[in-house]
Formats: C-alpha cells, sequence, structure tokens
C-alpha cells in the first residue's frame, strides 16, 4: 500500500526518525505523482505506443526508430492532455546520425520497354526473360532478371507464389494469372 505511515516506516529504516518524519511528506506526495501518471500513462493508448516505442529504442536503436520515436514523443508532449513524458527521454533519443530515405528515381518517358531490374531499356529482339507469378509480371535483361529472382529466392515479394520463368515469351501470351501454364493457341 503507498500511504505515508508506510513511507516513513522505510524511511526510518534509512534516516533517523526526524528525518524521517520531514522528509515523508515530499516523498508521499512525489511518489504518489509518479503513481498516478504512470497509471495515466498506461491507461492511454497512444501515450502507451509511444512509450513502448521507446522502450523498443532502448532496447534496439536503430537512426530510423530513434528520429521516428523522437518525433512522437514531441508530438504527444505538444498535446494538451495533462499528461507530458520527461524532457530527458527526448534529449536521450538525439541523434547524431543522418537518415537517408531512398527516393523512387523519376521515369524518364519513352517508348522502349523498362527492364523491371535495372531500369534501363532493353529491346524485344535481343534476348530477354519474363517472370511470372500470381499478381504480376516482370520483364527485363536476363543477368538482371535472374539476379532479382535469386536476390527473392524465385518467390514473388508481394503474392509470395513461386516465379515462373519464360524465356522471349511475351507476357501477353499468358491466358490468365489461375492458369498461367497455358498458352493460347
Amino acid at each position: 500500500m503507498w500511504d505515508l505511515s508506510a513511507v516513513e516506516k522505510k524511511l526510518r529504516l534509512s534516516m533517523s526518525p526526524e528525518e524521517a518524519t520531514v522528509c515523508a511528506q515530499k516523498v508521499f506526495g512525489e511518489g504518489q505523482k509518479y503513481i498516478k501518471s504512470i497509471a495515466i500513462m498506461l491507461l492511454d493508448p497512444s501515450a502507451r505506443q509511444c512509450y513502448d516505442a521507446w522502450l523498443d529504442v532502448q532496447a534496439s536503436p536503430t537512426p530510423e526508430k530513434v528520429s521516428l520515436t523522437r518525433a512522437r514523443l514531441s508530438w504527444f508532449n505538444g498535446q494538451a492532455n495533462g499528461f507530458e513524458f520527461s524532457n530527458t527521454m527526448i534529449t536521450q533519443l538525439e541523434s547524431h546520425e543522418q537518415v537517408h530515405i531512398k527516393r523512387s528515381v523519376k521515369r524518364k518517358f519513352t517508348t522502349e520497354p523498362i527492364c523491371r531490374g535495372c531500369n534501363e531499356p532493353f529491346n524485344f529482339q535481343d534476348p530477354y526473360l519474363v517472370l511470372h507469378c500470381h499478381c504480376t509480371t516482370r520483364v527485363g535483361h536476363v543477368k538482371c532478371m535472374q539476379e532479382f529472382a535469386g536476390e527473392i529466392n524465385n518467390k514473388c515479394p508481394v503474392c509470395r507464389q513461386r516465379l515462373l520463368h519464360r524465356h522471349q515469351v511475351s507476357k501477353y501470351l499468358f491466358w490468365n494469372v489461375k492458369k498461367k501454364f497455358k498458352f493460347i493457341s
């Protein structure tokens, strides 16, 4: 139980009875404030998610997690809801590493087909490879498509189906996705 007499009794174990009596009121008040703030934080889902993210960063920090968690805590403290995370929690998340976000390359307009592996044009008169799965068809240079298939272990990263390799076959020759092994005759 958290009450004044229990706090005073515990303080008497480490200090004189006079000091314990004087300090007990302050320790009890700060402890009660701490317990209430923890209860508020645990009962508020957004505060709990912010705190769980902070704990995750403490266990396994990455630059992305650090910057995201710092932003989440700052946003939460900016809201007027009566509960704030400590500024020391936010300052512990100061990152000296720069997070680099990979931006997609703007595709230049061309009428030639583009390899799905290297994003360079290729010619259907040269050797090419078609990788067909349940959700899409990827066409490109033989080397690029073989490297791509090797990286993802011949399974589509989207639908997780095994990729069907076809050399020099247009993607339009497939009857439909469910019957991909049949050709139009």
